[in-house]
């Protein structure tokens, strides 16, 4: 949901972000900085994006294979088992989130819809969680095709290095703004856990990915990055999510955004983008 805040926020970053493309460029010669990826060369990117479907396909498929034994457990009745078996599905998905929202969308959706959604993950949470039920069965074979699919299009998809920042600065941003207010999955009580978890994605994908063709463009930049996924693990060590300090994380989210912005003409890749192409 759009709201007035997000819109303007979104502006200043859009702005920001420009500011820091005339700079880079003004600095490094890089005149064609705003280029679309897939006019910019990408054989460097290669091997690292490889490298990086290879962890995201362990985490889909630790997430399938944990919906499998919540098959297993709703099918026996085991309460218990099926929320635990919830919970750990919870933990590749959360990480897979920088390749999930931008390659597959309307499967993301299917999987991922808060709140109120009427399929996926949520909509069994509410009957596990916040009934106390396992009845569930449909609900959860629904989820499991789906993610089976998931699991098939992050071993097929294309992997393009400007998709893959753009979701890293979606993800970056949807840590400080949408995840904050009492978290995405209340009702399980897990929503530290998620934010944790998307933040870990991130940290997965910068360093498999960017970090060693930012560092040899800009040492400093790449230092500044680092330190600004560390600052946001830092931020979600207390145990609560009620000892969070909201706007210090949605200020630290909002400037690593920025700085991804920043980085991008470094290596040759337009800014990244928070709305979906």
């Amino acid at each position: 949901m759009r709201t007035e805040r997000f819109m303007a926020i979104r502006s200043m970053l859009m702005l920001l972000g420009v500011l820091a493309t005339l700079l880079c460029g003004a600095l490094v010669g890089i005149g064609s900085g705003g280029a679309k990826a897939d006019t910019a060369p990408t054989a460097s990117f290669d091997a690292a994006i490889e490298n990086y479907r290879s962890l995201l396909v362990a985490d889909v498929d630790r997430s399938v294979a944990s919906v499998e034994r919540l098959r297993d457990s709703v099918a026996s009745g085991d309460l218990a088992t099926a929320r635990q078996a919830w919970i750990e599905a919870r933990v590749g998905w959360e990480r897979a989130e920088v390749f999930t929202s931008g390659f597959a969308p309307e499967l993301d959706r299917d999987i991922d819809a808060w709140p109120n959604g009427p399929t996926g993950f949520h909509a069994i949470e509410v009957t596990l969680f916040g009934a106390g039920q396992s009845n569930v069965s449909s609900q959860v074979e629904a989820l499991l095709r789906d993610l089976r699919e998931m699991a098939a299009r992050a071993r097929q998809t294309k992997l393009t290095p400007q998709g893959l920042l753009d979701g890293l600065s979606r993800l970056a941003y949807e840590v400080g703004e949408s995840k904050l207010d009492g978290g995405e999955s209340r009702i399980s009580g897990t929503s530290l856990d998620d934010i944790r978890h998307n933040v870990e994605g991130i940290e997965q994908a910068y360093t498999t990915i960017f970090a060693a063709a930012i560092e040899k463009r800009d040492p400093n930049l790449c230092g500044t990055l680092r330190h600004q996924i560390d600052e946001l693990k830092s931020m979600l060590a207390p145990s609560d999510l009620r000892q969070i300090d909201q706007d210090r994380l949605r200020i630290a989210s909002e400037d690593l955004v920025v700085m991804f912005q920043t980085a991008a003409p470094e290596i040759a890749l337009a800014r990244p983008t928070l709305e979906l192409q």
